[in-house]
């Protein structure tokens, strides 16, 4: 019998050492959180440099609200106006008469310089199956093939969409006898 309280005493105190055990390992992963993260400190600096500064670019022209939109895109691209400006620009004109030859000017120029979704707003200028506002554009369907071509060969996937949409138009066109639509359709395929 006394062996077998002897025996009871150690399993205790192994328990009571194994629960200790047990605490202080889950206290240690339950207080131990997240590694601290450091951040790098900047070199220290000579006192008789300035700071260093990005460089800005120039805001774009800012123009009178009543000044011609027309006028408005010439003095941009005299100005030297970024491709991707232009696009922005073109899309902001407001909407007066001379707006769609101001957009013009400025897409195609972005466009020449190999903006796509320039090429892609040409092409519809040229296009005659599109609705929208040419302004002075005469619509020329090989025009507008060209254009769309450039745009979907820079990446711009609606036009596929367009070049379907004036395919049918030339196709009409074609069997209505027009010699420049089946000049067309014989170097689309």
């Amino acid at each position: 019998m006394a062996h077998s309280n002897h025996s009871r005493l150690w399993l205790l105190i192994a328990a009571i050492i194994f629960g200790l055990l047990v605490i202080i390992f889950v206290g240690y992963w339950a207080f131990k959180g997240e590694p601290e993260i450091v951040q790098p400190t900047a070199p220290p600096r000579m006192a008789n440099l300035p700071p260093k500064t990005e460089p800005t670019l120039p805001p774009p022209p800012s123009y009178a609200p009543d000044a011609p939109v027309l006028e408005q895109a010439r003095e941009a691209l005299r100005e030297g106006i970024s491709p991707a400006d232009a696009v922005t620009m073109a899309k902001a004109l407001p909407d007066r008469p001379e707006r769609a030859d101001a957009a013009f000017l400025l897409l195609e120029y972005a466009a020449e310089s190999g903006n796509a979704e320039a090429a892609l707003a040409v092409g519809r200028y040229y296009d005659p199956a599109c609705e929208g506002s040419s302004g002075s554009i005469r619509k020329n369907p090989t025009t507008a093939f060209e254009w769309y071509q450039e745009a979907l060969a820079k990446g711009q996937k609606q036009a596929h969409g367009q070049l379907a949409k004036l395919r049918l138009w030339v196709e009409e066109k074609a069997k209505q006898g027009s010699s420049q639509a089946k000049e067309l359709l014989n170097s689309w395929r």
